[in-house]
């Protein structure tokens, strides 16, 4: 078994005694077996080194002597240590259970990771936790644009590499902002990832160094965001210009919820404790019980189930790259239900006729054409696009790109989680049957529009200007950035094809290739002008209603979603068929009454207002209740039910992480045991 990488943990200590022995445990009881902790005292008088005294044999080292301060202090006892993570806690803050082990495991399991920071938490002088704030994202974009605070400084981690590489220390120029400052200095080499987690706590008390001394604190950070907006790159400030102040800026709320669509494109994705499930087959690999964590996307993805099979039994031509179309009569396709692609918006100039869908699942393309791809959705607002709700950077620092950052939310754009593929289950796992649930990432657009045309209902896929190795070749380059003679690539580009057609006549439709008789590649080869001169291919082995296409696809798609919304409402109509059978009765009963006894009709109107008078007051009840309790839980969480509630799920799966590990002993004991009687 792997040994597990050395922590250094450093509590800087003045006269700090009140607290300092709950500080101290917080951090032994961690039982990390790799541990360097040093105290570094400077030379308190207030009893603070005889508690340290009693916890001497368990520390990697003391210092009890005089210092400059604070960041002096953390200095010294860094000095004394080796360790491959490192992180400081004052001495009247505290480390949640379980935060080492998980700080570890995650550095161990992702290399890219170089600091990470846990979901801000404070307790007051009664060691009570009450405050649990919300995970968010960071960036040096935000850091520099006025969106600073707070990184909290308990609960940040980092490797030892990253603090030599940003100076490997503090700065003891200054005498509040050190942390500030060195979150600075690492923001030059690494971004900074957020763990939904609780990993350190902030101890609210009277007297306080970061209380007392906030304006000074505040005044350090201008001097210092003052400093890196000079010392700034200009590559990053050419790329984000508009975002960078010329001078030291502290977002409002306001501010900040105004440009934070805007500054989430350098965002770190966020380490979701809620995707952490417990890997026990390690117990039979010779591992104890570890966490496996999944870094899903965060962004929420569109409900387009409602265009499901719209166009079944249909014919829809996939249309390539631009610089793949030169040789092809696009007039052809005129009267055709186009799916086209990327740079789609170069070529509108030549063509009389409009795609019905288009899509772009390429970070490159979509950085470098947004404006251009908005401005043809805006202009065509029938045509319908597809686009992954995240997308990865492909520029080897695996950061992730929100699209609706670029191309914002609007009629007709939808957003699909965008996922990679695997081996288990061949070819579905690699070709996505249900796109409204992922769509399987792939290094040609072509396979990602064949598995969204396949959700559409077409029967009968057409590729034209996709299939030619020269052409393969010119995507692969632009959508990749990479080598165009990769041989491994478009080997893999091959085998992803051969899988999509797999998976496609698996479900009755057909793929063909109009690009080049010489090379027809994956698909079968056609011309195109044979093509468009015969109806669409039929779904095999399937009973098809053919519709007649629209080119443009918009009046069969409202007819759809017409169709499918009753179809959606009529079985709560259904549920309640009684009560509606009820009322319509009643009413017509008074009806027929006011109108063959006029004696009594003012009577029998009084009568029908009062129980629909009735009647509205009981709904508007019951609606009132659930809003009333929904306020009620609210209030429950903003006063600390939220707080209980995390750290009792964090107790528990420390406690199950226990008992896995125990039952891991038991079973090397045993293990030893057979040994020794063989």
């Amino acid at each position: 078994m792997n040994s597990p990488p050395t922590i250094s943990i450093v509590t800087p200590n003045y006269n700090g005694a009140d607290f300092v022995r709950e500080t101290i445990e917080s951090v032994l009881d961690q039982n990390y077996p790799a541990l360097q902790y040093v105290i570094a005292d400077g030379a308190s008088t207030d009893g603070s080194r005889l508690i340290f005294e009693h916890y001497r044999d368990r520390l990697a080292s003391l210092i009890s002597a005089p210092d400059n301060g604070h960041a002096d202090a953390v200095n010294k006892g860094f000095a004394l240590t080796d360790g491959e993570i490192m992180g400081w806690i004052n001495s009247d803050d505290i480390l949640h259970p379980g935060c080492l082990s998980q700080v570890a495991y995650i550095f161990e399991t992702h290399p890219e990771i170089e600091w990470m920071t846990g979901r801000p938490s404070t307790m007051n002088v009664r060691s009570e936790i009450d405050y649990v704030g919300s995970v968010r994202p960071w960036s040096r974009l935000r850091f520099l644009a006025g969106d600073h605070f707070w990184i909290q400084q308990e609960s940040t981690f980092w490797r030892r590499s990253l603090w030599d590489r940003a100076g490997g220390g503090l700065d003891t120029s200054f005498n509040v902002a050190n942390d500030f400052d060195l979150w600075a200095r690492f923001f030059r080499h690494a971004h900074l990832y957020s763990v939904d987690r609780m990993l350190g706590c902030f101890r609210v008390r009277p007297g306080q160094r970061s209380v007392v001394s906030l304006a000074r604190y505040k005044r350090e950070v201008r001097s210092i965001l003052k400093r890196e907006l000079e010392v700034l790159d200009s590559g990053f400030r050419d790329a984000f210009g508009s975002f960078i102040p010329k001078r030291p800026l502290e977002l409002n709320q306001d501010e900040l919820d105004k440009l934070d669509t805007r500054l989430r494109v350098l965002d770190s994705p966020i380490i979701r404790m809620d995707k952490v499930r417990r890997r026990t087959s390690s117990l039979t690999e010779g591992g104890g019980s570890r966490f496996s964590i999944t870094m899903e996307s965060r962004e929420p993805v569109s409900d387009f189930s409602l265009l499901k099979d719209a166009h079944q039994g249909e014919r829809c031509i996939i249309l390539g790259n631009p610089s793949s179309l030169e040789m092809t009569d696009l007039a052809l396709l005129k009267n055709e239900t186009v799916f086209a692609c990327d740079a789609m918006h170069l070529i509108l100039d030549r063509i009389d006729w409009r795609p019905a869908y288009y899509t772009c699942a390429n970070a490159r393309i979509l950085a470098d054409h947004a404006p251009d791809i908005e401005a043809m959705l805006d202009t065509e607002p029938d045509m319908i696009a597809f686009f992954p709700a995240e997308m990865g950077l492909r520029n080897g620092d695996r950061g992730r790109l929100r699209t609706r950052d670029l191309i914002p939310q609007a009629p007709n754009r939808y957003y699909f989680n965008d996922e990679p593929g695997t081996v288990d289950d061949l070819p579905d796992s690699m070709f996505s049957t249900d796109a409204t649930a992922r769509v399987i990432q792939s290094h040609n657009v072509a396979i990602t529009m064949m598995q969204l045309a396949a959700y559409l209902g077409f029967s009968d896929l057409v590729l034209v200007g996709i299939d030619l190795p020269v052409s393969r070749r010119e995507t692969d380059q632009l959508e990749s950035g990479i080598d165009t003679e990769d041989a491994h690539l478009t080997s893999l580009i091959d085998e992803h094809l051969r899988l999509a057609r797999q998976s496609l006549e698996n479900q009755g439709m057909t793929v063909r290739s109009v690009t080049d008789e010489s090379d027809p590649g994956v698909f079968e080869w056609a011309r195109l002008q044979s093509v468009i001169d015969q109806p669409a291919r039929p779904q095999k082995n399937k009973d098809v209603a053919h519709r007649k296409s629209s080119g443009r696809g918009g009046t069969a798609i409202r007819a759809n979603f017409a169709a499918r919304y009753l179809d959606s409402w009529f079985p709560s109509f259904r549920r309640n068929l009684g009560f509606v059978i009820g009322s319509t009765g009643i009413m017509v009963f008074l009806a027929l009454a006011a109108a063959l006894l006029p004696e009594w009709r003012v009577w029998i109107i009084m009568t029908g207002m009062f129980g629909f008078s009735i009647t509205f007051g009981v709904v508007v009840a019951i609606k009132m209740r659930r809003i009333v309790k929904s306020v009620l839980k609210a209030l429950k969480i903003a006063t600390g039910g939220e707080a209980n509630s995390q750290l009792s799920l964090q107790q528990l799966e420390l406690e199950l992480d226990s008992l896995h590990a125990e039952l891991y002993e038991m079973r090397r004991d045993l293990s030893r045991d057979d040994h020794e009687i063989s």
